[in-house]
């Protein structure tokens, strides 16, 4: 393996386990009779989504790079 992958691979698993460790308090929804346990899952949701919609634009993004690199080399 590369040594930039290997490192992007090690900073995506440190990322995923600060992540894994990390939710958001969300105060607002005590006062609608979820229980903390509740909060904490509904958090650790709402967390991955934003993780996994970032992950995808950021992917969209370096393949978008990748074709018009390609496209400048072929022509």
């Amino acid at each position: 393996m590369h040594k930039n992958q290997i490192k992007k691979q090690e900073l995506s698993q440190q990322l995923n386990d600060y992540l894994e460790e990390c939710c958001f308090d969300v105060q607002s929804l005590s006062s609608s009779g979820l229980s903390s346990v509740a909060e904490t899952q509904l958090a650790r949701i709402l967390t991955k989504i934003a993780i996994g919609s970032a992950t995808v634009w950021w992917s969209l993004l370096e393949l978008k790079d990748f074709v018009n690199i390609r496209k400048s080399l072929k022509g």
